[in-house]
């Protein structure tokens, strides 16, 4: 049966037995995700991939929204008509933000 992550039926369970997450733990060396059983609650292992997401959120909360120094000098270049993009640069940097995931 599909879950429904809309949150149209959020105050509903897709599944028979209306279940509550007890306990959340970090498992770095679980290569899947899943859930195990302890008792009548459930435990949630975070993948290694969410490990990783959570670290650069992290990060990046720590970083500053816009980095004005840098907007300042493509303005100026703009607007003395020498700002040139690089395709292939674009490119490479596409596929590199691509494959941190």
């Amino acid at each position: 049966m599909p879950n429904d992550i809309t949150g149209i039926n959020s105050g509903r369970s897709q599944q028979s037995g209306d279940r509550q997450v007890g306990s959340v733990r970090r498992d770095s060396s679980s290569s899947t995700q899943g859930s195990h059983s302890t008792g009548t609650s459930d435990t949630v292992s975070l993948t290694d991939m969410a490990s990783r997401l959570q670290s650069l959120e992290q990060k990046l909360a720590t970083q500053p929204d816009v980095d004005q120094a840098h907007v300042n000098r493509v303005r100026d270049a703009i607007s003395r008509g020498e700002y040139r993009v690089d395709p292939d640069r674009v490119a490479d940097k596409m596929m590199d933000f691509e494959s941190d995931f």
